[in-house]
């Protein structure tokens, strides 16, 4: 009861996870996200693919760029 009621006044941010070596770098998410807070990376991961990215702030956890993206498990979404 006691970690309950200190987690009651903590606020809890959603992001986006991103498993780079998951990711093929369609763009779904990134042309879903209504917050515009995803990018098309620069770098390679170990596919050779330039997967998404997180710009770091700006996430309402929405869900919509996981339901948009085709690969099972290369986004999720959670809670700081």
């Amino acid at each position: 009861m006691n970690s309950e009621l200190q987690n009651l006044g903590t606020i809890q941010i959603p992001h986006p996870i991103i498993h780079e070596d998951e990711c093929k770098a369609c763009g779904r998410c990134v042309a879903a996200c209504p917050k515009k807070v995803l990018r098309i990376s620069t770098r390679f991961n170990n596919k050779g693919m330039t997967p998404v990215e997180y710009i770091g702030e700006g996430c309402i956890g929405c869900g919509i760029c996981f339901y948009n993206c085709p690969e099972p498990y290369a986004l999720e979404v959670q809670k700081k």
